[in-house]
């Protein structure tokens, strides 16, 4: 039996597309910035509204980080806890096997990506700053700002490959419409009935796991 949750909010789904766009068109005129002199101007002009677009996207999705902290958006969604480590390490030998070993359960975010999420904001805010600080003519300071900005872009353009493939490669594997859930919310939850003597977990149970072990910690 299948049963669809509703997971992710508007907002949260709203300010992933827009950093996804941001993201991948801050990119792409970054390299042209650096490869064909000929557009230098118009992808410049491009890269800052991109770069303003990706500021708007991470105000909407910081926003409920921190104002909701124990919703499937909220910061404690992201932090691991003891109760995610066996889920982590299982995430872990699927993508070392190539998907030949079971895919574990969760309920919002994948276990071994979600403590990564965070750092990418904060690259992404930092990627934010130096760039407009850079667009500012303040090329003088302490820290090498190109370098800091380029580098970081570098591990942003990674992490966004890794996503993506990670993302398709368990959709594929696991059938639970993680690639969709982005667009209506929902994720799909195969619930089948338990053979004897075999230990099944729920729904709710899967939620308090990743959501409310921090309440546990505190």
């Amino acid at each position: 039996m299948l049963k669809r949750t509703f997971i992710w909010p508007a907002s949260l789904r709203l300010a992933h597309w827009l950093m996804a766009f941001a993201v991948g068109g801050l990119l792409l005129t970054g390299w042209v910035l650096s490869h064909i002199a000929a557009y230098y101007q118009v992808a410049l002009d491009y890269h800052f509204l991109l770069g303003y677009l990706l500021v708007f996207a991470l105000v909407i999705r910081l926003y409920p980080l921190f104002a909701t902290p124990r919703s499937a958006a909220g910061w404690r969604d992201l932090v691991p806890g003891r109760g995610t480590l066996p889920a982590m390490g299982a995430m872990l030998r699927f993508y070392v096997s190539f998907g030949r070993t079971p895919l574990p359960h969760w309920y919002a975010h994948n276990p071994l990506w979600a403590p990564l999420y965070l750092l990418l904001f904060v690259l992404l805010v930092l990627l934010v700053i130096s760039g407009f600080l850079l667009g500012a003519g303040h090329h003088t300071l302490l820290i090498n700002l190109y370098g800091l900005h380029e580098h970081v872009a570098g591990f942003v353009g990674w992490f966004t490959v890794l996503h993506v493939l990670t993302v398709v490669a368990q959709d594929l594997k696991g059938g639970q419409s993680d690639i969709s859930a982005m667009i209506h919310g929902y994720r799909i939850f195969r619930i089948e009935k338990p053979a004897p003597d075999v230990h099944t977990v729920s729904l709710d149970s899967l939620k308090q796991r990743d959501t409310g072990h921090q309440d546990q910690q505190a």
